[in-house]
């Protein structure tokens, strides 16, 4: 009896941790570049993935939300971008596009570097979190 009962433990601990690397795993944590002191990321189930560099993160207080931009090849879908702070011209021109709602703000441009080319991957929103 003591022998299932360690076994069935040990199958217990062992699915969490298979479960918990799977999810590290699509998350793309395996791969995600170095963080600097003042650096976070953020991945998301569509494979929007970003590390933002000297952004302060409002986590738990605002929730943070992907804007993908179209046209991004197939390949670069859960490629890790480097999100900085837009500037106000940029920042003006995001919200004459995209109503994020009360108390919504942008918070980043994600960028990827494609061999010197650089696009724009999307953006960053936070929310209030209510």
């Amino acid at each position: 009896m003591v022998k299932k009962l360690l076994l069935i433990s040990a199958l217990a601990v062992a699915g969490y941790f298979g479960y918990d690397t799977y999810k590290m795993y699509k998350g793309g944590y395996f791969s995600m570049p170095e963080l600097g002191p003042n650096d976070f990321s953020l991945s998301f189930k569509s494979g929007f993935r970003g590390v933002m560099r000297d952004i302060p993160d409002h986590r738990p207080a605002r929730r943070y939300l992907a804007s993908q931009a179209s046209g991004v090849p197939e390949w670069f879908q859960e490629t890790w971008s480097e999100c900085r702070r837009p500037l106000e011209k940029e920042q003006t021109a995001f919200e004459q596009q995209l109503d994020v709602g009360p108390g919504g703000r942008l918070e980043a441009i994600c960028e990827i570097d494609a061999g010197g080319d650089i696009f724009v991957r999307g953006w960053f929103i936070s929310v209030p979190n209510l």
